[in-house]
């Protein structure tokens, strides 16, 4: 689903980072020949149910040529697990047949489960299983624009940088992900955090329609007059009523957006730290630009932590604020500014994984005090870190970016969404932390159990403060974190009464056991 929270760091990071390599979906390959198996039979119940139920070629078992690559596919190392068997529907009646066909399987008797893959950047075990079977919804990726209704088709497992340039073509684009990497369907039943979010909200909220596959093969659709219901929860609500397969979303005349990214020292974080201020400050007729900030360290870089600035005007003006005016002045180891698509600006945020990673996330108050702590304890994070590893092995990261107040006034308009942010009284900063290790999976607890300390310390300031908030972004949320708990009470009754409407049997809380469930928000 969502890009891990390192993913989402990853992105920023390497905003301008050039590639000249389009996204394929992995064909698949035939069977590796010369097997003197003649058995039908895999002995293994959910896979052999998914032949029997003439899926047979869609099918990739460990002993495949192309298990493994499908495999690698996956963003993070540690997100790397290996199924009994991989199932890739190429359209909607095959995921349906694939849903239903495992959840016969021996009345769900044994110990095995489904996961289900958008594009593979969540936590490891929300979209991915070592012990059971993977539908795996990767070729399921085309997007189209309809010109009458003015929605953009997009089916959820594409990855945004194919889907910016299946729009493009018709001169038009979405409030879809930055990272060009990231997968649709996670994204955007997580929320969805944009460049066009000052205008539109989340991603969500552009989502006129959802192609639903419910739990016993039934294909509905969700929107504002079928399945209203429905339509509100998946606004954030994950993984918790049926696999959708189909956005339709509100689209965009396309146009070049301005792009400012600049790296710092960090004896300027007070005058980075003011202009995220100044950015949440802003009224909603500054809708249309969009600040992230972030401290990085790696040891192998010189210096080795550093601020980058990330400044995007949606319309193409690049003198449309006066927030980020006082970092304009400073001097900069790097700079670039640039008028560009988002076709080409995703096109060119791809970063190779393959790490191990983790990321965790809060929310509070617009308050500078909190903001200068959070780098204060990043730094700490740092050296607590490096003299536990080894330095060269790790890196890290802390991103600020701007909430303004008016964030829930536009879901609201759009139908209303489950973040609950019109529960929020004024403006707010969403706070995203990651760690990612090269070595071994000791050296990663380790900087696992680090982050989560410095997660702790800047919750208990900002609660000393008076700056706390409940909020959580799912998509950025580590797997111990409880976003949908952070939604308020009213959010999270209306998610349990969807899905136990729409679920009945509860095969998305025990069968599908990835991502946040709402059976276990207490």
């Amino acid at each position: 689903m969502l890009k891990t929270c390192i993913g989402a760091a990853a992105l920023v990071a390497r905003l301008a980072a050039a590639s000249e390599l389009p996204w394929n979906p992995p064909s698949l390959v035939p069977k590796v020949a010369g097997s003197e198996i003649t058995s039908n039979s895999s002995g293994i119940a959910p896979c052999d149910a998914l032949k029997e139920a003439g899926l047979s070629d869609r099918l990739l078992f460990a002993t495949d040529a192309g298990y493994e690559p499908q495999i690698q596919s996956w963003y993070s190392e540690n997100a790397r697990m290996r199924p009994d068997c991989l199932v890739l529907p190429h359209n909607t009646d095959e995921v349906a047949t694939a849903l239903t066909a495992l959840v016969k399987v021996n009345n769900g008797g044994g110990d095995w489960h489904i996961a289900v893959r958008s594009g593979g950047h969540s936590f490891p075990g929300s979209n991915n299983i070592a012990n059971g079977v993977t539908i795996d919804l990767t070729m399921m990726n085309s997007s189209s624009y309809d010109p009458e209704t003015k929605l953009a088709k997009i089916h959820t497992g594409g990855r945004w940088r194919n889907v910016y340039a299946d729009l493009q073509k018709a001169g038009v684009v979405v409030t879809g992900g930055r990272d060009g990497d990231v997968g649709v369907g996670g994204f955007l039943l997580g929320g969805g955090n944009s460049f066009f979010s000052g205008r539109m909200g989340f991603g969500c909220d552009s989502v006129k329609n959802f192609e639903v596959v419910l739990a016993n093969g039934t294909v509905i659709n969700a929107n504002s007059t079928a399945n209203s219901d429905l339509w509100r929860a998946l606004k954030g609500g994950g993984s918790n009523y049926g696999i959708v397969t189909r956005f339709d979303m509100e689209a965009l005349p396309t146009r070049d957006l301005y792009y400012d990214i600049r790296t710092l020292g960090l004896n300027y974080t007070e005058s980075v730290v003011d202009a995220v201020v100044g950015y949440a400050n802003q009224d909603q007729s500054f809708a249309d630009n969009a600040l992230i900030a972030l401290w990085s360290h790696n040891a192998s870089s010189s210096p080795e932590t550093l601020i980058e600035t990330i400044y995007v005007n949606t319309q193409g003006n690049g003198n449309a604020t006066s927030a980020f005016d006082k970092v304009k002045g400073l001097p900069t180891l790097t700079k670039s500014t640039s008028l560009k698509n988002m076709a080409v600006a995703a096109d060119g945020s791809q970063l190779p994984g393959g790490y191990r990673g983790s990321g965790t996330t809060l929310t509070f108050r617009n308050d500078p005090q909190i903001l200068r702590r959070c780098v204060e304890l990043h730094e700490d994070l740092v050296k607590r870190l490096s003299n536990l590893v080894d330095p060269k092995q790790f890196t890290s990261i802390l991103i600020l970016q701007p909430i303004p107040s008016y964030m829930g006034t536009i879901a609201e308009q759009q139908g209303g969404n489950m973040l609950g942010l019109e529960n929020i009284e004024g403006n707010s900063v969403l706070f995203n932390a990651g760690v990612a290790v090269t070595s071994n999976d000791k050296d990663f607890a380790i900087a696992k159990a680090e982050l989560a300390v410095l997660t702790a310390q800047v919750k208990e300031f900002s609660k000393s403060v008076n700056g706390d908030l409940d909020f959580l972004y799912l998509n950025y949320a580590e797997s111990n974190q409880d976003p949908l708990g952070s939604y308020g009470a009213k959010n999270i009754q209306h998610m349990r009464d969807v899905a136990a409407k729409y679920d009945p049997t509860a095969v998305f809380q025990r069968r599908i056991p990835g991502g946040f469930k709402i059976s276990r928000v207490v």
